[in-house]
């Protein structure tokens, strides 16, 4: 690769070195990752609140979907293992009304998710 001037010329196998970043900069990205950490929770709180929303209003659906979203993408979190209870509570009403393959299909899907 050829330039003009004062630039870099670079054998095709020859990569120019990394330069690592500021230190201010490492700094404001670690606050960032906290401010983001914030948002993400929020968001978890959100999705979470929705779900119980669409399952109040019937949609049974949609919410088992959130449910499912918050359980096994962000295992770890309070709004997880919310998630998880409501699908076991989900999953026993199933079995009650006799929708056993329902039934065990939650249970056997929790059991897999683990937070």
């Amino acid at each position: 690769m050829e330039s003009d001037g004062d630039s870099l010329i670079l054998e095709p196998d020859v990569t120019a070195p990394r330069r690592s970043k500021p230190a201010a900069l490492k700094v404001r990205s670690s606050v960032k990752s906290g401010a983001e950490a914030g948002a993400d929770q929020a968001l978890l709180v959100r999705l979470l609140a929705m779900a119980h929303r669409y399952r109040s209003e019937g949609k049974l659906g949609q919410a088992v979907e959130l449910y499912w979203k918050l359980a096994e993408d962000y295992a770890g979190t309070p709004q997880a293992d919310a998630a998880r209870a409501m699908l076991l509570e989900l999953a026993t009403s199933y079995e009650r009304d006799g929708a056993r393959h329902m039934a065990r299909s939650i249970y056997e899907r929790l059991l897999d998710v683990r937070g």
